[in-house]
């Protein structure tokens, strides 16, 4: 069984994922690093988070320093979708399309911001 190591990059309030993307393959782990001092948040879309064991809630809360592991189930579909922002940051939905085939994408906080009212994306 191989590990995946995802580093969760930090400058300030940003937060960026080192590999964005890794190939879901059933069995093999993924190890979110977060490198830098701050807390994070790994939001989750169900879908992603119904592939990993033990299942998480979303948002995982990830703190300055710390790693999180997960194992990857069979994937059932493609597109799986994440996203990393700094802790205390209001989660909004993931509603972007991921890549083809089974590759989980990991977006960089600063793809998203706090939602306003007339914009449902966050974008």
């Amino acid at each position: 069984m191989s590990t995946k190591v995802v580093q969760i990059a930090q400058a300030g309030q940003s937060r960026e994922a080192e590999p964005p993307q890794v190939f879901v393959a059933e069995g093999e782990q993924v190890e979110f690093v977060n490198a830098g001092s701050g807390g994070t948040l790994l939001i989750l879309t169900p879908e992603t988070a119904a592939i990993l064991s033990p299942t998480p809630s979303s948002p995982v809360t990830i703190a300055g320093g710390a790693t999180v592991t997960y194992t990857f189930l069979t994937p059932t579909g493609s597109g799986y979708l994440a996203q990393v922002l700094p802790e205390g940051a209001t989660p909004v939905p993931i509603d972007e399309a991921g890549a083809e085939g089974s590759v989980l994408t990991i977006l960089p906080s600063s793809d998203r911001g706090t939602p306003d009212p007339g914009n449902q994306t966050g974008r």
